[in-house]
């Protein structure tokens, strides 16, 4: 029988990297979201053989897309692989099936796996692409943008209840101590924070010493609880994050020595659980129907945990079968943590890029970006908005077609942030002003009867 031996791709051959040697693409070339291509496999027949009847071979070019036409510069052939080849994918499903067109990026949005769409493995895999290059000016007005919007997301949670940041419902039925402290925390601080007045002065140094107070607490209960060998669900990683995502938020940027000096002495340690964070989230959510199922029986208990801990029951359904409250809930959750870790990298690697002059790129996950979603108000009119708008689960490639195909009002508050930094603030005033334009020409030609003009015309 004929045997392939398959080389390395091209990419990771000239980078001397290892490859995966995976079809259609390596594991390189997808987390660097880079044309996969190889060169031409070598077959081995064995003499008893030689006359096999292998079957015509399928043509393939890794990608699946038409797009990667900037792949035809190497002079590859198309990789050349026989049925046989193409047998066994993930899951036991075929990775090739030559009878159904490719997914385009419209068909991704909203039902990348059905109900559980916002569970796909690959929207967990972070990207690293550089933004681009901006003057230096430009460049510090939209990280300071972005870190003044962080600030004023900690505030409105205290204030309504709910910022782009904190989901309305994801503390309703359970909110752990320590973020409980840091809502207190963040309340006295903004209670306070008039620094310029003197009748301040004494309620401010209280606010300071509180957060001071809070975040060794929390440092502490997490260290016990590290050394109890406590398992710690989603629900946990995420809501240790926000606390001291919250106190980060502060105290990195308040402007106070002593406060910027011990918030610096924490960013290994927000650092660790953000990718901590992201590790259980990749860890659990494996099997979406297993998060829906628990969430589901715990919908009618009075003590109801978004996460489900390692030894949580979770056989009751699967998730085909699981209603619209829990679809919704787990979806809050998910996003919740996806929001969690973008805002947690960026801030930190702003500040460290403000203080040193150079800052590693933080890297971005697939976030949901449709307007409207998360601030709806039931699992209804979340339901409804997915059906109807789309629900905008874009990765950092898909996002690009935001330019050309929606407006700026289409997308929420936090994801217009994460755009700029992705692609800068040129493109995002550029997109503006066109959306701008288009209103404007559609309002000028709103109520106007062509027929009736050209026929006076005619006359």
């Amino acid at each position: 029988m004929a045997t392939v031996w398959r080389r390395a791709c091209t990419n990771c051959t000239k980078s001397k990297r290892q490859c995966t040697k995976a079809v259609p693409a390596c594991r390189r070339c997808v987390d660097k979201c880079i044309p996969c291509v190889y060169p031409p496999a070598r077959r081995i027949v064995r003499a008893e053989t030689a006359e096999s009847a292998n079957p015509p071979p399928v043509t393939h070019r890794a990608g699946g897309s038409s797009n990667d036409a900037g792949a035809g510069h190497l002079n590859f052939p198309d990789l050349r692989l026989t049925p046989a080849d193409l047998g066994g994918g993930i899951g036991g499903q075929p990775l090739l099936m030559t009878d159904s067109p490719q997914p385009s990026l419209d068909d991704t949005t909203t039902t990348a796996s059905g109900e559980t769409w916002f569970l796909t493995p690959e929207s967990w895999i972070a990207d690293y692409t550089l933004p681009p290059h901006q003057p230096v000016a430009v460049q510090d007005m939209m990280l300071q943008r972005f870190i003044d919007g962080v600030q004023s997301w900690m505030k409105r949670w205290t204030t309504e209840g709910s910022s782009p940041l904190h989901h309305r419902h994801l503390y309703r039925e359970k909110m752990p101590r320590y973020v409980q402290d840091a809502y207190t925390a963040v309340t006295m601080y903004h209670t306070s924070a008039a620094r310029d007045s003197n009748a301040n002065a004494e309620a401010r140094a209280t606010a300071l010493r509180v957060l001071d107070d809070r975040v060794v607490q929390l440092l502490q209960d997490q260290a016990l609880e590290t050394s109890l060998g406590k398992e710690m669900d989603i629900f946990d990683h995420m809501s240790r994050v926000q606390a001291l995502l919250t106190y980060q938020t502060i105290r990195l940027f308040d402007g106070d020595v002593r406060m910027r000096a011990q918030a610096e002495d924490l960013v290994p340690t927000l650092f660790l659980w953000t990718k901590q964070l992201l590790d259980c989230a990749k860890e659990n959510l494996t099997r979406p129907s297993l998060l829906l199922a628990d969430i589901a029986g715990s919908s009618s208990s009075t003590n109801c945990v978004f996460g489900s801990g390692p030894g949580s029951s979770s056989s009751s359904s699967s998730g085909g079968g699981c209603s619209e409250d829990a679809i919704w809930r787990a979806w809050i959750l998910v996003e919740s943590v996806r929001r969690t870790w973008l805002v947690s990298n960026y801030l930190q690697e702003i500040y460290l890029y403000m203080k040193r002059g150079w800052g590693n790129c933080p890297g971005r996950i697939t976030i949901t970006m449709c307007g409207g979603l998360w601030d709806a108000a039931s699992p209804y009119a979340w339901s409804k908005a997915c059906r109807e708008q789309g629900a905008l689960f874009l990765s950092t490639e898909g996002t690009e077609s935001l330019f050309y195909e929606k407006r700026p009002e289409d997308i929420d508050e936090f994801s217009l942030f994460i755009v700029e930094l992705s692609f800068g603030v040129d493109r995002i005033e550029r997109w503006l002003g066109e959306s701008k334009d288009r209103r404007e020409r559609a309002s000028t030609l709103e109520g106007w009867d062509g027929g009736s003009v050209f026929a006076e015309m005619a006359r």
